[in-house]
């Protein structure tokens, strides 16, 4: 299985929490065909960049992501990620990797 995991850098700004529901959710969405959940950071202690929300995206395999990615959602979700890119934290997970 591999993930793509956003978080949404802690912010007061509605317009920033407002883009993060209502685009890049919308087009995480058209990327898999279903809803993606929102979840609410509660706490990081450890981290020093501080968090709002949390989702995720997954699929089968990263060929099966990469593929979802250059679909024309996953272009304009890369589009749209230009300039609010500064706002999240994307991470990538790899579980078909063989323990070494």
């Amino acid at each position: 299985m591999y993930k793509l995991l956003f978080f949404l850098h802690k912010t007061d700004d509605e317009n920033v929490l407002q883009f993060f529901r209502d685009n890049t959710i919308k087009k995480l969405e058209g990327i898999i065909g279903k809803d993606v959940g929102i979840a609410e950071v509660e706490s990081n202690l450890l981290l020093e960049q501080k968090y709002t929300y949390y989702c995720e995206i997954s699929a089968l395999s990263k060929e099966e992501m990469d593929r979802m990615m250059h679909s024309k959602a996953g272009k304009e979700l890369n589009k749209s990620l230009m300039d609010f890119h500064k706002n999240i934290t994307v991470i990538a997970v790899n579980y078909n990797q063989e323990k070494k």
